[in-house]
């Protein structure tokens, strides 16, 4: 007759849930794992939208130099021919300057002469040099004069102190009478360079 045996089964620990443990912890590293790969994904997306941003400004800056390097060369242009210009403008008003103008000296002859003396002829000729290196301006003139004493005042008209700055070394020569009673004569004198300077007669 066979034994009969009578099964009970005890814990002689308590039962643990060790499998709970293990799916807790699988469920916080998908959880970590999620996070990293949303905050990588995150990221990627900042670096790709910096990239493209300045990409855009990479160009955007080029479009701006290119538009800059082409001003500059039309400024560049416009900045020598406004070089050009002024220089030619100097070189004109050095020009103008320097030229020697002759109606002067018939503004001082009307202001100069008596009105009972007359000249008929005028020769206007360069002659020597100045102590300083200009030349020196002759001025000739056959003139007729009431009598004699007309022509001394003429000649005392020219020697004026007032005139020294139009006039220098003025005389009177060539005395003659004539039938009617008239005195000829001839007038000669040296203009002064800078009352001649078509500049100094603009200016004043």
């Amino acid at each position: 007759m066979e034994p009969k045996y009578q099964t009970s089964f005890i814990p002689k620990k308590p039962i643990t849930s060790t499998g709970q443990v293990r799916s807790g912890g699988m469920g916080l590293l998908l959880l970590v794992s999620i996070i990293i790969f949303l905050v990588s994904l995150g990221l990627g997306g900042y670096v790709l939208l910096e990239k493209n941003i300045l990409i855009q400004k990479i160009t955007a800056d080029q479009a701006t130099i290119e538009t800059n390097k082409s001003g500059l060369v039309s400024d560049s242009i416009t900045v020598e021919s406004l070089l050009q210009l002024n220089s030619r403008i100097n070189v004109a008003k050095v020009l103008l300057a320097k030229h020697v103008a002759i109606s002067p000296v018939f503004n001082f002859l009307q202001t100069a002469t008596l009105k009972s003396v007359r000249f008929k002829n005028f020769t206007f000729s360069a002659a020597s040099k100045n102590t300083d290196g200009t030349t020196k301006i002759s001025v000739q003139m056959s003139g007729v004069a009431k009598d004699w004493e007309t022509v001394a005042s003429q000649a005392d008209e020219f020697g004026k102190t007032d005139y020294n700055k139009i006039i220098t070394e003025p005389k009177i020569s060539n005395l003659g009478l004539n039938a009617d009673g008239s005195v000829s004569f001839t007038f000669t004198a040296y203009v002064t360079t800078d009352y001649l300077m078509y500049g100094n007669n603009i200016n004043n």
